[in-house]
């Protein structure tokens, strides 16, 4: 698949087939994320995969933005240990953030050319995914990407035009 086309394809899934993921696309998905830039290579992140159905449930409840039993989830989190070490203050609060959230992307277009669908979540109890998880202080949970094979692929809704966004500076 051409990137572009990956680019454009991507939705948000929300509803999922019963079907488990295979361990080698999950781990593609992953390898993906990890090839994602990041401010002075520091490569804050950390993923943890959950594929067992009874802890996703459990999730479920703390995060009212999945809708739908996933396949499998990677929850995405800032070492901010490894972020502030490497990169400074700044680093903690801002880049790794960007960093987690190309890593994120990465994962997203990853997942679609192998024909999972994906959903990011933001919506969802930090300080109880947590605990439940058992994560330790210098983790940080900052979005949980849904996975499954789509029930349905949804239109691409309306983009706005380039004119509309772009302004040239310059010849």
């Amino acid at each position: 698949m051409e990137t572009f086309e990956a680019i454009k394809g991507r939705r948000s899934i929300r509803k999922y087939k019963k079907e488990k993921l295979p361990r080698q696309d999950l781990e593609k998905i992953l390898e993906a994320g990890i090839w994602a830039p990041s401010g002075s290579n520091a490569q804050p992140w950390q993923f943890f995969v959950i594929d067992n159905n009874e802890l996703i449930k459990k999730i479920m409840v703390i995060a009212p933005g999945i809708f739908n039993l996933p396949a499998a989830m990677i929850i995405v989190c800032r070492d901010m240990e490894r972020a502030f070490s490497l990169v400074g203050e700044l680093g903690r609060d801002v880049i790794s953030l960007m960093d987690i959230s190309m890593a994120s992307q990465n994962m997203m277009i990853e997942a679609y050319d192998l024909g999972i669908g994906s959903c990011p979540v933001r919506s969802f109890g930090i300080s109880a995914l947590k605990i439940l998880l058992n994560f330790p202080e210098h983790i940080s949970p900052e979005l949980i990407i849904a996975l499954g094979y789509p029930e349905e692929f949804l239109p691409a809704p309306e983009r706005r035009k380039l004119d509309e966004v772009v302004f040239w500076y310059g010849n």
